[in-house]
């Protein structure tokens, strides 16, 4: 773990985030990814305690990469089930790893049927783990962040639609900080259709 905190730590000095091209393609690897493959590979949380059961496509990918600005250590789709309703909550989570001196993020921009959408994080998380003792001289120190936000059925609906066969454009989000700074990532149009697919099969639709 202390390895790969100074593997980036040492990309983020070298100005390495701040070179990286806009996020504008998908991983090969994550690019090949098919929905079939996805609904195979989905994690449930049916926990009898918990009021939702979580549908993930956590393990779907090997997550880590490079985004415009930051790296994505982990970005997944998840939808909670209402066991009594039925009834669906779509969330997307995000993991990042982005230079400490950058203010907090505080809100999502994206583009759903046409128009700029902004929505609100649900859940946003930071802390810094490779910062040197209080002994040592300083350094600029990274932030680590989890963010969630929600997105409602009918964007779900068209990210899911917008899957082709290995092609590699992402559905795209960008991160916005009180600043108006930004970091742009995005999500893979097969993650979305094979969890559309699982939560059906779910509720027997």
């Amino acid at each position: 773990m202390r390895t790969l905190l100074a593997a980036l730590a040492t990309c983020f000095t070298l100005g390495w985030a701040g070179v990286a091209a806009a996020y504008d393609e998908l991983p090969r690897g994550l690019a090949k990814l098919t929905p079939a493959e996805v609904v195979d590979r989905i994690h449930i949380d049916d926990e009898m305690l918990e009021p939702h059961i979580v549908i993930s496509t956590e393990k779907a990918w090997k997550r880590g990469r490079g985004i415009e600005g930051a790296h994505a250590t982990d970005v997944h789709l998840r939808a909670l089930v209402d066991r009594q309703s039925g009834a669906v909550r779509w969330q997307v989570w995000h993991e990042l790893v982005y230079p400490g001196h950058r203010p907090e993020m505080v809100g999502v921009n994206y583009r759903a049927g046409g128009r700029l959408e902004q929505a609100e994080l649900l859940f946003a998380e930071h802390w810094q783990d490779d910062c040197p003792g209080t002994d040592d001289p300083p350094v600029s120190c990274n932030k680590y962040a989890r963010f969630v936000f929600e997105i409602p059925d009918d964007v779900v609906a068209e990210i899911a639609a917008a899957y082709r066969p290995e092609s590699r454009a992402p559905w795209r989000l960008r991160f916005k900080d009180v600043n108006g700074g930004s970091i742009t990532g995005g999500l893979a149009p097969a993650e979305a259709a094979g969890l559309v697919k699982a939560v059906d099969r779910m509720r027997g639709d």
